[in-house]
């Protein structure tokens, strides 16, 4: 197993140490910038009050980006393999 390294973010005003596999601290810290972002998102809408609920909030999002994303790459991923189906049965 490879040594862990430790990596220090800021999200939401507050610092936090957290360990990673080497190689990937510049998507440690960027998943930290875009929660920040998220929680500064959330706090300026004023909807939502309280840090808890603001990160619940903030995890919905990006929960529901990521499916959004996941479902479009299944699409193009289809997309892909009917491209390549259709190429294939052309050079034939």
């Amino acid at each position: 197993m490879s040594d862990l390294q430790a990596v220090q973010v800021s999200i939401f005003e507050q610092s936090y140490t957290l360990m990673c596999p080497p190689g990937k601290e510049a998507n440690l810290r960027q998943a930290a910038q875009g929660l920040d972002q998220k929680l500064r998102d959330i706090k300026a809408s004023g909807r939502v009050m309280g840090l808890e609920r603001m990160a619940v909030m903030a995890a919905l999002n990006m929960s529901a980006e990521l499916l959004e994303v996941q479902s479009q790459l299944s699409t193009l991923e289809t997309a892909l393999q009917q491209l390549d189906e259709k190429v294939t049965e052309g050079l034939n």
